[in-house]
């Protein structure tokens, strides 16, 4: 399930973050369903409502303060940090997208506080999951995360764990994705020279596999398949 209010204001989101007894109501009502609920919180007594009630995962996490960061640590929540989001935001409206003044400046006024925050997430040990808010960006710009993230002080091999048995591990797919290993699906991403080296990684990509079958690259469409392990 998913739930989201607020805007970009640390402090004075409007309209006003989902209160507490909502926030229980509706965790309450998943869990009962067997569903998990994660929230679209950006402002700091939204996250902090968000964990309150127990939440999996904050997606943005904008205006993360120490209090914040601890009560995430200690419930064991996600954090989908979303950094291409604000920056691609900017970049829509210098295309000339015509989005509204306000979303422009919040972007600008969010872009440092948000890098900060997830910068002092990673350095506390908090769980991370890698997620674009794709949308706010055109679909297929996810890699362009990796460098930001690794900006942040995550190592190279964290950021793909994030993307792949992390990612894998809050969507609750940790048995079947996430990792090379025997009985996974055999989901896998070939790229040429260091895969730890984002640089260029887009252009780098020589197959992809799902579910065992080359599906783009050297491969696809000619029956090619792998076997025995798999990866997300």
């Amino acid at each position: 399930m998913h739930l989201g209010r607020g805007s970009l204001t640390p402090r004075q989101p409007a309209p006003r973050p989902l209160p507490p007894d909502e926030l229980d109501a509706l965790v309450a009502e998943a869990s009962s369903a067997g569903l998990p609920v994660m929230a679209h919180a950006q402002a700091t007594d939204g996250i902090k409502n968000a964990v309150r009630a127990g939440i999996r995962s904050v997606e943005h996490g904008i205006f993360l303060d120490d209090e914040a960061i601890a009560m995430m640590l200690d419930a064991g929540t996600w954090l989908v940090p979303t950094l291409l989001a604000p920056i691609a935001a900017l970049e829509a409206v210098e295309a000339g997208v015509g989005l509204p003044d306000s979303v422009a400046a919040k972007a600008r006024e969010v872009i440092d506080v948000h890098r900060e925050s997830f910068a002092r997430a990673v350095r506390a040990g908090v769980r991370i999951a890698m997620g674009t808010d794709s949308g706010v960006a055109p679909h297929g710009r996810n890699l362009e995360e990796f460098a930001l993230m690794t900006a942040g002080g995550m190592k190279p091999a964290a950021v793909l764990a994030a993307t792949t048995s992390s990612a894998a591990a809050l969507l609750g797919l940790a048995d079947t994705t996430g990792a090379v290993a025997p009985g996974k699906r055999a989901d896998l991403v070939v790229v040429d020279g260091d895969p730890y080296d984002f640089t260029g990684l887009k252009e780098r990509i020589r197959a992809v596999y799902q579910d065992g079958r080359c599906v783009r690259g050297a491969g696809a469409g000619e029956g090619r398949t792998v076997s025995g392990s798999g990866a997300s």
